[in-house]
């Protein structure tokens, strides 16, 4: 039976890369990639090279088909998103619900800015609720609601187009509650906030707005 392996790659620091990832990386027969161009500097560092296909969230039916295809003739894939482990926040769910039947589906754990949040929290994340990226326009008034409701700290993702849009309306329907927010994990100028929403708006004003941002939301 065919192997579909759900690789996790570096979310900044391509030190973070696991030995086997790079093994993995190295025997597949095609590389299944988020963006060809991101996954082919990656491979490019690891002195690799691999046949790419692109596979995102707007692919079409015949780009799943073809990838199904090469399973059932028994070829090994490997899955990566730009960063971090796939399945959380992209498409890769899509994927494996429709290869489980026809592939073993294997982990290679790695780098998550999930967890590399969690780590570094002073909330009590023993139990949490992840929601991702807030809508962008339809559903996003709903989304802020059930943070709000939530019984658990909630994490989500942003970008830092939306970062300061985002604060302002967690502040309206959450209250100025105490977070926790990442920016550029494991970057050359990572850091962590720890404070209310209100300071948060505040402090990531300016230069500060760039990067990807992970986001902690406590429940009181």
């Amino acid at each position: 039976m065919a192997k579909l392996y759900v690789v996790a790659t570096p979310i900044g620091n391509l030190g973070d890369i696991t030995l086997r990832a790079i093994e993995t990386l190295r025997t597949v027969d095609f590389v299944l990639a988020e963006d060809t161009r991101v996954t082919k500097k990656l491979l490019s560092h690891l002195n690799i090279s691999k046949p790419l296909i692109s596979f995102q969230e707007h692919s079409s039916p015949k780009v799943l088909e073809r990838i199904t295809g090469l399973l059932e003739e028994g070829k090994n894939l490997a899955l990566v998103t730009d960063a971090g482990t796939p399945g959380i926040s992209d498409p890769g769910q899509r994927l494996i619900k429709e290869a489980a039947t026809l592939a073993e589906i294997v982990t290679i754990p790695g780098p998550s800015s999930l967890a590399a949040i969690i780590s570094l929290s002073d909330i009590n994340l023993s139990e949490f609720t992840f929601l991702g990226f807030p809508p962008h326009k339809k559903g996003r008034e709903t989304f802020f609601k059930n943070i709000a409701g939530s019984k658990y700290p909630v994490i989500i993702f942003e970008s830092p187009h939306r970062i300061l849009k985002t604060l302002s309306q967690l502040r309206k329907f959450c209250g100025d509650r105490h977070a926790n927010i990442g920016r550029e994990l494991t970057k050359i100028y990572e850091e962590v906030f720890r404070g209310t929403l209100s300071d948060a708006e505040k402090y990531f004003e300016g230069e500060k707005q760039r990067g990807e941002f992970v986001i902690i939301i406590s429940n009181a």
